[in-house]
C-alpha cells in the first residue's frame, strides 16, 4: 500500500477529525464522512479523482441548532434519500443530515431527550424514560433497500429499529432487548451486522461477551435464533466483542474482540447455525499490535482482513483462505515518519482502491492506495 495522504485535525484548516471513530464512503467514491468522538462532530470530505481529500462541511454539537452529536460513533450513508444518519453515544441519539443542492444541512434529530447526567452519572434508572433504545447509540446499520435502520443502544442494552420514510424521516419501529428463549438480554450491544442476504443480524455484547443471531424473513421479523458466549461449545478468546464483518458470500463472521486483543472467526454450516472456526491473538502473530482489537474491515472480494487494536499499534493485514481462515501476511507500523497507533476505524472504499485509517486519540486520518 501507498500513503497517498494524512490529515490532522486542527492542522491545515482540518477540523472534525477529533477522535475518529467511523469513516464511511458514498458509493460513488466522493464523498467521505467521518465521525468525531472528541469534537462532537460530523464531517464532509471531498474526493478528487485521484481520491485526495478536502474538508467540506463540519457540523458540531450544540452550534447552529445542530444536538444529537455528543460522543459521535456510527454513521450510515443513505444513498436513496441522499441522506446520512449519525449516532451520538453520550446524547442518546441519531441525527440526520440531508445532501440538497447546496450541499449537507441538518435535518433532524431523534432521541428519547435524557441528558448525560441522568444515563451515564446516575443510581437511578431510566428504563421507563428509555422509549426508543438508543440510549448510549454506537453503532448503525442499513437494510440494503435502506429502508430500515438498526441501531446499538449499549446503555439502553438494546436494538432498535426504524424504518425510513419516503421523505427521509426515521419512524421509530420498535426495540429489542430480549433474545427469548435463549437468553434474557442481549449483552449491551455495541456493534451489528447484517447478512448480504438480510436473512440475518448479528448483535454483538460487549459486557457479556456475546454474539446474538437473529434470523430476519422477508418481512422483516426477527427471531433469536442462536447466542454464542466466550468459553462455551469449543469458543474462545471471545471477550468483548467491539466489532464485526461478515464475508461477502456470507459464510464466515470476523469479529474483533477488545478484551482478548484478538480476531475470532466463525463460520455458517449448512443448517445456519454459527460455529468456532478460529482465533488469532497477540501470541499468534508474535507480536503486541494487536492490544484492545477494536476495528477490522474485510474487502469487497473477501480476500483480506485489516485489523488494528486502539490500544495497540499497527495495521495488520491478513489473507482469508477458501476456509474462511486467516494467515498473517504484514504490518505496517510507521508510515512517511509517523506511528500508527490508537487505530479506532478502518474503511475500504467500495472500489476497493484505497484504505483509510483512523487514529482515534491521534486524531488523524490516513488515506492509502491498495496495490492492485
Amino acid at each position: 500500500m501507498q500513503l497517498i495522504q494524512l490529515l490532522k485535525d486542527d492542522s491545515n484548516n482540518i477540523d472534525g477529525l477529533g477522535n475518529p471513530r467511523r469513516i464511511e464512503v458514498s458509493s460513488d467514491n466522493q464523498k467521505v464522512y467521518i465521525t468525531s468522538g472528541d469534537d462532537n462532530a460530523f464531517a464532509v470530505f471531498n474526493a478528487d479523482n485521484n481520491f485526495r481529500l478536502t474538508l467540506g462541511k463540519v457540523f458540531k454539537n450544540s452550534t447552529g441548532g445542530i444536538s444529537g452529536l455528543e460522543g459521535a460513533s456510527g454513521v450510515v450513508v443513505l444513498e436513496k434519500t441522499k441522506q446520512v444518519v449519525v449516532t451520538g453515544f453520550y446524547d442518546g441519539a441519531l441525527t440526520r443530515f440531508t445532501d440538497k443542492h447546496n450541499g449537507f444541512n441538518f435535518t433532524e434529530v431523534v432521541s428519547d431527550g435524557l441528558s448525560y447526567e441522568e444515563v451515564f452519572d446516575s443510581d437511578k434508572s431510566v428504563a421507563k424514560l428509555d422509549h426508543l433504545g438508543i440510549l448510549g447509540a454506537w453503532d448503525v446499520v442499513k437494510t440494503n433497500d435502506e429502508q430500515q435502520l438498526f441501531v446499538a443502544g449499549y446503555m439502553s442494552n438494546a436494538v432498535a429499529i426504524f424504518d425510513i420514510q419516503k421523505d427521509g424521516s426515521m419512524v421509530f419501529n420498535k426495540k429489542l432487548t430480549v433474545a427469548n428463549p435463549l437468553k434474557s438480554n442481549l449483552g449491551k450491544p455495541i456493534s451489528l451486522a447484517l447478512s448480504p442476504d438480510q436473512t440475518a443480524l448479528y448483535v454483538l455484547g460487549f459486557d457479556e461477551n456475546q454474539l446474538t443471531v437473529f434470523a430476519r424473513d422477508n418481512k422483516g421479523s426477527l427471531t433469536a435464533k442462536q447466542v454464542i458466549i466466550d468459553d462455551v461449545n469449543g469458543v474462545k478468546q471471545f471477550v468483548n466483542p467491539q466489532s464485526i464483518v461478515v464475508s461477502p458470500d456470507g459464510k464466515f463472521l470476523y469479529i474483533a474482540c477488545a478484551g482478548t486483543s484478538s480476531l475470532v472467526v466463525f463460520q455458517k454450516l449448512a443448517n445456519g447455525t454459527l460455529e468456532f472456526l478460529q482465533s488469532i491473538t497477540n501470541k499468534s502473530i508474535d507480536d503486541i499490535g494487536l492490544a484492545g482489537a477494536s476495528t477490522l474491515a474485510i474487502d469487497p472480494l473477501g480476500t483480506t482482513i485489516y485489523a488494528a487494536g486502539e490500544s495497540g499499534h499497527g495495521l495488520y493485514i491478513f489473507d482469508v483462505g477458501a476456509d474462511g481462515k486467516l494467515s498473517f501476511d504484514s504490518k505496517m507500523t510507521h508510515v512517511a515518519g509517523t506511528e500508527l497507533k490508537t487505530i479506532s476505524s478502518i474503511t475500504i472504499t467500495p472500489n476497493n482502491k484505497h484504505l483509510l485509517v483512523a487514529t482515534g486519540k491521534e486524531n488523524s486520518l490516513f488515506v492509502f492506495k491498495i496495490n492492485q
